[in-house]
C-alpha cells in the first residue's frame, strides 16, 4: 500500500453538482496543519439543491421526519490526536486487511459494445464513449450492494462507492429517484434528495486524475445505478487502498436530528468520524431499531437478526433476502446500539443476551475485524455493554474494545428531544470518537503508514 498522501491543495473543481447555492457556513474551512482533534472544527458548507423533499423514511421511536434541505461536509486531513478520550479496555490487534469492496453477484450481464472494457498496464480501464459499467474493476463498493442481471447495482442501508477517473466530467445514470451524497476530488459532499435519470456530478474539471465518492444520503435511499459516464477517451483509475470502517446503529447513527430539521447521514458521527480519519466507510443503521427482538420500532426484529438481511426495513416487507457477510468485510466495526432497548420493565433483561449474541455473531462473520462497542450517549445499558466486552476479552478476544462515552454530550441541552443529538453535538461526538480511535491506532500501530486522502 502506498504511503504517499495527496497534496493539501485541490484541483479546480469546476462546476460540481446541480444548481447548488450556498446558504450557511459552519466551521472555519480546511486545516493548514494537523491539530488536536477536540479543537478541530468540522467544516460543513451547506448548499441547496433544486429539490427539497418532505416527510419520508422511518425515524427513531415515534418522531416523524420533517422536510430536508441540502448540505455538504468537507473532507478533513488525517490528524494525530493528543490523547485518548474513550475509556474501557484496549487490547491487542493486528494490522488491518483490506476488503475487496465488490457487490454481491447474481448472473453477470453481457457487456454491450459501448461498455466493453479495455484494460491497460497501469490498471486503468477505458470504454467506448466513456460509458463505465458498474462492474468496472476500479470501483470500490463500501457496504451492501447487489448486482442485478441487467448490470445495474442496487444499494442498501447507508452504503457508498468510490473510484478514480480521468477527464473533465462525470455523471451517474440512475434507474429511479433516490437520495445521494457525492463528492469529487475530496471536496465537500453535495446533497441531492431527488436524484433521478442522468445526474451530472461534476463538469469543467481540470484535466488529470480525479476521484469520486457517492453515498446513500439516508436510510431507505435505495440507489439503483445503471452506469457512469465520463469523457470519451477517459479512463477509470484505481484509488489508493484505505482501511474500511462500518458503523452499526439506529437513528442517531443514520443522522436523524429531529422533526422538521435536516435529517441526513452527513450529519451523523458515523459519517463525520471516518471522514476525519480518512477511512473508507459505510453504515448499517435504521431509526428505531433495538438490539433485542421485540423492542424498538417500526422494525421490531432487532439488529441481532436484521444485520444478516440485505436491506433495511420496508413497511409490509416479506421474504427479505439474506445478506452474505463474506461479501464485504470491514477492517473496523463500530457499534452504537442500545438506545431503543428498554432499561426498565419486563423487556430490560433481553438486552444483554441479545448484545452478547450480536458480538459473538460479529466475530464469526469477521474473524480479524477490530470491534468497538460504544456506550449509547444517554448511558443506556452501560454496565451490560462493558460486561459483555469484558467477557469477550476474558476468552481471548482482544480485538473487542469498549468505548465509554460518558460526558461526551449533555443529553439535556445538546439533544433536540432528549434522545437525538443536535448537529453541533454530532460534530462534537465525531471529534471525540475520532480522537479515541486515533489513540488506539497510535498505540497498536505506532509506525503505521499515513493513509492517503481521497
Amino acid at each position: 500500500m502506498s504511503t504517499a498522501r495527496r497534496p493539501a491543495t485541490r484541483r479546480s473543481a469546476g462546476r460540481v453538482g446541480s444548481q447548488s447555492v450556498p446558504v450557511e457556513e459552519l466551521g472555519h474551512g480546511p486545516f493548514e496543519k494537523p491539530a488536536p482533534v477536540e479543537n478541530m472544527p468540522l467544516a460543513a458548507r451547506f448548499s441547496v439543491t433544486t429539490h427539497v423533499e418532505g416527510e419520508n423514511g422511518m425515524p427513531e421511536r415515534d418522531h416523524k421526519l420533517g422536510g430536508r434541505v441540502a448540505g455538504g461536509i468537507g473532507r478533513r486531513a488525517l490528524f494525530k490526536a493528543t490523547s485518548i478520550t474513550a475509556g474501557g479496555i484496549v487490547l491487542g490487534a493486528s494490522n488491518p486487511a483490506f476488503a475487496a469492496g465488490r457487490p454481491s453477484e447474481g448472473a453477470l450481464p453481457t457487456a454491450t459494445p459501448d461498455m466493453q472494457a479495455n484494460y491497460h498496464a497501469d490498471d486503468s480501464v477505458s470504454c467506448a464513449r466513456g460509458l463505465i459499467s458498474t462492474n468496472d474493476k476500479n470501483i470500490k463498493y463500501r457496504g451492501r450492494w447487489e448486482e442485478q442481471t441487467s448490470g445495474s447495482v442496487y444499494g442498501y442501508y447507508e452504503s457508498g462507492l468510490e473510484f478514480g477517473f480521468t477527464g473533465t466530467s462525470i455523471s451517474v445514470m440512475l434507474e429511479e429517484t433516490c437520495r445521494l451524497l457525492h463528492s469529487v476530488d475530496g471536496g465537500e459532499f453535495r446533497r441531492n434528495v431527488g436524484a433521478n435519470g442522468t445526474l451530472a456530478i461534476a463538469s469543467g474539471l481540470e484535466g488529470g486524475v480525479h476521484s469520486v465518492r457517492i453515498y446513500s444520503e439516508y436510510q431507505q435511499s435505495f440507489p439503483k445505478i445503471k452506469h457512469f459516464q465520463i469523457d470519451r477517451d477517459a479512463n477509470t483509475k484505481p484509488l489508493p487502498e484505505r482501511p474500511t470502517m462500518e458503523f452499526v446503529g439506529d437513528s442517531i447513527s443514520v443522522g436523524y436530528v429531529g422533526a422538521g430539521l435536516v435529517n441526513s447521514l452527513e450529519n451523523s458521527f458515523t459519517f463525520r468520524t471516518p471522514e476525519l480519519l480518512d477511512l473508507s466507510h459505510n453504515t448499517v443503521a435504521f431509526g428505531g431499531i433495538a438490539v433485542a427482538a421485540g423492542s424498538g420500532g417500526p422494525d421490531a426484529t432487532g439488529m441481532v437478526s436484521r444485520y444478516t438481511k440485505l436491506s433495511e426495513y420496508i413497511p409490509g416487507e416479506s421474504g427479505v433476502p439474506v445478506w452474505d457477510t463474506s461479501q464485504y468485510v470491514p477492517d473496523y466495526l463500530v457499534i452504537n446500539l442500545g438506545t431503543n432497548d428498554p432499561s426498565t420493565g419486563t423487556k430490560a433483561p433481553n438486552f444483554k443476551p441479545a448484545y452478547t449474541t450480536f458480538l459473538e455473531n460479529a466475530r464469526t462473520y469477521y474473524p480479524d475485524t477490530v470491534i468497538f462497542a460504544m456506550t449509547p450517549f444517554n448511558g443506556a445499558h452501560r454496565n451490560e455493554i462493558f460486561e459483555t466486552v469484558s467477557a469477550r476479552n476474558s476468552i481471548g478476544d482482544a480485538k473487542v474494545i469498549h468505548i465509554e462515552t460518558s460526558g461526551w454530550i449533555d443529553v439535556a441541552t445538546e439533544t433536540t428531544d432528549g434522545t437525538h443529538p443536535t448537529v453541533a453535538a454530532q460534530d462534537k461526538i465525531s471529534h471525540k470518537l475520532a480522537a479515541s480511535l486515533q489513540g488506539y491506532f497510535d498505540m497498536r500501530m505506532p509506525s503505521r503508514p499515513v493513509w492517503p486522502a481521497i
